[in-house]
């Protein structure tokens, strides 16, 4: 899969799933933290099902520097595939 439609993918979930406005996420745009766009603990866990039933990648237990953004949750599951 392409680096863009993985981005993509991320990206149309954390919208669709956990009620993020498109027009606030960018690849880049921090997703947990004090300068984030605010998702919490449960979010993360979301996105770990779905990274896992989408992709194939367990992120469970996985460094939050992880999280960060899009581009660091695409870049993991490409190094972990």
């Amino acid at each position: 899969m392409a680096d863009n439609e993985m981005k993509a993918k991320l990206k149309d979930f954390i919208c669709s799933t956990l009620g993020v406005e498109a027009d606030v996420l960018e690849y880049d745009t921090e997703l947990f933290g004090d300068s984030s766009i605010g998702l919490d603990s449960v979010d993360s866990l979301e996105i770990i099902s779905y990274v896992d039933g989408e992709f194939g990648v367990d992120m469970t237990g996985v460094d939050k520097e992880n999280f960060l953004s899009i581009d660091t949750i695409a870049a993991y599951i490409t190094a972990n595939k």
